[in-house]
Parts: structure tokens; C-alpha cells; sequence
């Protein structure tokens, strides 16, 4: 198993010998022909402009906080490689989707990214496509190397360096210190007194890493895509908080044992209420923490009470709800637009699957419910794709018992 695919390609930039990301999408096409909204992708062709930052403005509307700018970058070699006219020494992509920047780094020669100042909060989450690194900083004792079979996530901290080889691609994933912070609160139904300390280390090959790389393969594919969920919040959160738990549940860190003990299952009554808010906001952006503080308990306690009374997980119970709610708006006849109309508005942004999983549930095709109104092709993604919680369920025998 591999780093995950990586749909931020650039074919003019192809040096790496690995099967690198998945073809058919490529960040130059898209931010030519596709989805501007969705990325930014610049070429640099001087060293100069690569060493002073010069390109950042470029990324814009994406990595516009300043402390961004405490992400530097200079050649490994101390002599400077000589430049064939126009010759692209390196790219940078940006998008973003959520709480998630996202970052694409492809260099032609060896370079050094040094976080300088008082460095970043924020967590960094690193899947190498071609070449290698070596990560120095934070809490690894030794150096660590990255690359295709193994990937890392470390926090900003100010005298962190990567190293990477020459013709190297990578993937950055920068969560928010907060976010995670409010999601492992959630899961321990109290805030955690330390920061939150990660094992670096993430071996694709494994289980564990084999369900994130579908996670981020997932989220890189949505990126690439012209209909894709990034701009409906209610998608975004989801996927969000579907791949921060994923972290905090599948990899290590210093809370983890905490996590893995066993929790003491609730009273039913906070399925109800949990039940109750899902039916009552079932157009509404709805997280796991949310739910589980209105519910009374921890995310954790929720999840084994869905699961033990339920058989289920409460973002499966939500998918329901939604469905059903889609479906008694579709049969009063005082639906307002299409049926894809209907579907946004309830978080199903991909037409196609919202309409297979509607026949799967109901027996029938949404468009079947009114013969007034026809499915249109327009649409981005949530619907199915939350099956990507799935994923989560998959990453370990514990987290499955509990989700």
C-alpha cells in the first residue's frame, strides 16, 4: 500500500519513479479549465522567488494567515544547480475544504522547508507521492524518513525542518490545533489538559493507514472534481470532523490509552435526545460534538450507545433522517425546485448516489415521488460519501466496537 492518491498532479513535473497519484485529473487542467474555487496552483521558476516567498500571493484566497509565512523554504545543496531557461524548479498548489488547508509541494531539486519564529499551532498532516524526506523536530528523538510507504503528522513547531530529495512531490494537510482539541474534548467529555502529542509515524501499508489514505484520497478526488463538496458546509463539516475523529481514534498519541479504555455506556435516553436534535435540524450542519453535548454525554459514550442500541452510528442514524426527510417533502407536493433542489438542502450533493441510495432505502427513485419534477445533473457530494465513516469503523476493531 501507498501514499495516498494524490490528484493534485502536474504533467509537467513528472521525476518520481513511484506510482505516484492516480491519473486522469491534473492540478494544471483545473486550475486552467476547472474549479478556481477549488485550487490554486503556481509555478515557480526562479530560486530566487522560491527562497523569499515570493510566490505566496499567487495561492491566494488559500494560506493567506500570516503565520503561513513562518513556512520557509531554501535548496539543500549549497551550491545552486544550474537553470535551463523557463525550466519550473518547483509548484505549489493550495485548496481548501473545511477546517483543512490543503497544500501540494513538487520540487525539481533538493530542498529544506524550516518553520522559523514561534512556528505554527497547527498539526500537519504529510503524504510523500515521489522521493523522500527527512523530518527533524517536535517530539522524534531521531530523524525520521518519509516516503511513498510512510507518512507523517507532527505539529509546527518553531525549528521544524523537512528535507526532501530532488524530484520530490508531497501532500500537506494542515489541521487547525483547535479543531482537534475540541473533537478529543468531545470524545473525552472533557477538555484535555495537554496539548496533543502524535507517534509522527503512519505506515500506509497498515490497516490503520490504508483506511486514512482512502480518507485523503477521497478528499484530494473532491478537490479535483468540478462538482465538489468543498463549497456546502454541511458536507465539509462532516467530512471533517469524519477525518479529525479518524486521527484521534486510529493513530497514536498521548491520550490514546485514555481513549481506549472502556467508556460505561449511557442511559437510552441520550439516544433520544440525540435522535430528537437530528430530526429537528435535519437541514442543519450538524457535528458530533454538537450532537453528543445535546445529548448529555461524550462523542465517545455516544457512539457505543448508537451502536449498542441502534446498531448503528449516529452520522448513519443522521443519513436516515435526512432521507426520510427528503422523501416526505417529495410526497406532501409543496416541494420547492427539483428534486436535486430538495436533496442540497439536506446535505445530498451528489445526485447520482443521493438517488441510489434513496432506491436502496426507499425501493423506489426520488424522481418517482413527483412526476412534476426530474433529477437534475447539477450537484457536488455529501450523500454517500458518508459511508466514508465506514472507514473509520474499519481502522480498528476498538473504534469499529464504538463508532
Amino acid at each position: 500500500m501507498h501514499s495516498p492518491k494524490n490528484r493534485f498532479r502536474d504533467p509537467r513535473i513528472e521525476h518520481g519513479d513511484g506510482p505516484g497519484p492516480r491519473p486522469g485529473v491534473t492540478a494544471a487542467s483545473l486550475a486552467a479549465n476547472g474549479s478556481p474555487d477549488s485550487l490554486r496552483l503556481t509555478h515557480i521558476e526562479s530560486l530566487d522567488d522560491l527562497e523569499t516567498g515570493a510566490y505566496w500571493p499567487r495561492l491566494q484566497p488559500y494560506f493567506l494567515e500570516p503565520h503561513y509565512k513562518r513556512l520557509t523554504y531554501r535548496l539543500a545543496a549549497r551550491r545552486q544547480p544550474e537553470i535551463v531557461s523557463n525550466e519550473i524548479v518547483s509548484s505549489r498548489g493550495a485548496a481548501r475544504l473545511g477546517e483543512l488547508d490543503v497544500a501540494y509541494v513538487s520540487d525539481r531539486h533538493a530542498t529544506v522547508m524550516s518553520i522559523t519564529e514561534t512556528g505554527l499551532r497547527d498539526y500537519c498532516l504529510t503524504s510523500v507521492h515521489s522521493g523522500g524526506i527527512e523530518f527533524r523536530g517536535g517530539h522524534a528523538v531521531r530523524p525520521i524518513d518519509a516516503s511513498q510507504s510512510v507518512g507523517l503528522i507532527y505539529r509546527g513547531l518553531p525549528g521544524t525542518r523537512v528535507a526532501a530529495t530532488d524530484d520530490h512531490r508531497r501532500l500537506a494537510i494542515w489541521i487547525r490545533a483547535h479543531g482537534l482539541q475540541q473533537r478529543l474534548a468531545a470524545l473525552l467529555g472533557e477538555p484535555g489538559r495537554e496539548d496533543i502529542v502524535f507517534d509522527p509515524v503512519i505506515r500506509w501499508e497498515s490497516d490503520l493507514g490504508r483506511s486514512l489514505a482512502r480518507l485523503i484520497s477521497l478528499m484530494t478526488e473532491e478537490i479535483g472534481s468540478p462538482h465538489s463538496f468543498a463549497a456546502n458546509e454541511l458536507a465539509s463539516r462532516s467530512f471533517t470532523d469524519v477525518l479529525l475523529y479518524a486521527l484521534l481514534n486510529s493513530l497514536r498519541h498521548n491520550y490514546s490509552d485514555r481513549l481506549d479504555r472502556a467508556a460505561n455506556a449511557p442511559a437510552p435516553r441520550s439516544v433520544h435526545r440525540a435522535e430528537e436534535f437530528m430530526h429537528a435540524h435535519a437541514g442543519m450542519a450538524i457535528g458530533m460534538r454538537e450532537l453528543a453535548d445535546t445529548a448529555g454525554c461524550s462523542v465517545r459514550s455516544l457512539q457505543l450507545a448508537f451502536r449498542q442500541f441502534r446498531d448503528t452510528t449516529p452520522m448513519a442514524a443522521l443519513r436516515q433522517i435526512r432521507l426520510q426527510a427528503v422523501r416526505q417533502v417529495l410526497e406532501s407536493g409543496e416541494a420547492r425546485g427539483t428534486v436535486t433542489d430538495v436533496a442540497y438542502r439536506y446535505g445530498f450533493t451528489n445526485p447520482g448516489r443521493f438517488s441510489r441510495m434513496y432506491k436502496q432505502t426507499f425501493g423506489v427513485y426520488p424522481g418517482r415521488c413527483t412526476a412534476s419534477q426530474y433529477f437534475t445533473t447539477a450537484g457536488l457530494i455529501l450523500g454517500s460519501r458518508m459511508r466514508v465513516l465506514g472507514d473509520i469503523c474499519a481502522i480498528c476493531p476498538e473504534f469499529a466496537r464504538s463508532a
